[in-house]
């Protein structure tokens, strides 16, 4: 290409005359050494694991007493606090903001009679529930407490005894975010927080 433009240029003199003919660049030639190298890609960005889903048990009676979801005549109600990230005893309500989108929790307080290995339909009116869902939605969040009777899905109590609890949770959280197996640590019971999902 190159040649070719000085060609062109000596035949412009040769056919114009003596006068001087001034060739403005039309390409820039100072590009890299290997111009068949293309330009590496940006980085991707790192894609970022969602937190581990993670669940603990505490009895009614052993609540902080600014835990906000309700009060219980029976002591021994067991609630069961489902959330998206990692949860310390003693647990905390979550509230949905725009400044702690994607998160949700699930609260169920369940009544001492089915601390017991097996099938729980959730719609049962003696289980009371709050739940909250923070997600991006152009641009900031929203979210939703409830504390009524009776819930959806269900809720199998595989194994209970005085440290922790594996249980199966189905059909549960506004969009089904909730659902999973879950082991289940009692306050008060064990050292750290336990995962499931």
């Amino acid at each position: 290409m190159k040649r070719m433009i000085l060609a062109l240029g000596v035949i412009a003199i040769a056919s114009t005359g003596c006068d001087e003919i001034v060739f403005e660049p039309v390409f820039d030639w100072t590009s890299p050494s290997d111009p068949g190298t293309p330009p590496s890609p940006s980085e991707p960005e790192e894609d970022v694991e969602p937190p581990t889903p993670s669940a603990i048990a505490i009895r009614a009676g052993d609540l902080p007493p600014d835990f906000n979801f309700s009060t219980f005549e029976d002591p021994d109600t067991l609630l069961l606090v489902f959330n998206s990230d990692v949860q310390e005893c003693p647990p905390t309500v979550i509230e949905a903001t725009c400044d702690n989108a994607p998160i949700w929790q699930l609260i169920l307080a369940l009544p001492p009679e089915l601390d017991i290995p097996g099938l729980i339909d959730l719609s049962d009116d003696r289980i009371h529930f709050y739940e909250t869902l923070s997600e991006d939605a152009n641009g900031c969040a929203f979210g939703f407490g409830r504390g009524f009777l009776g819930y959806r899905g269900t809720l199998e109590i595989v194994s209970t005894d005085e440290t922790s609890l594996f249980v199966k949770l189905r059909g549960a959280g506004m969009k089904d975010q909730a659902s999973g197996d879950y082991t289940v640590q009692r306050c008060g019971a064990a050292t750290g927080p336990a995962t499931g999902g």
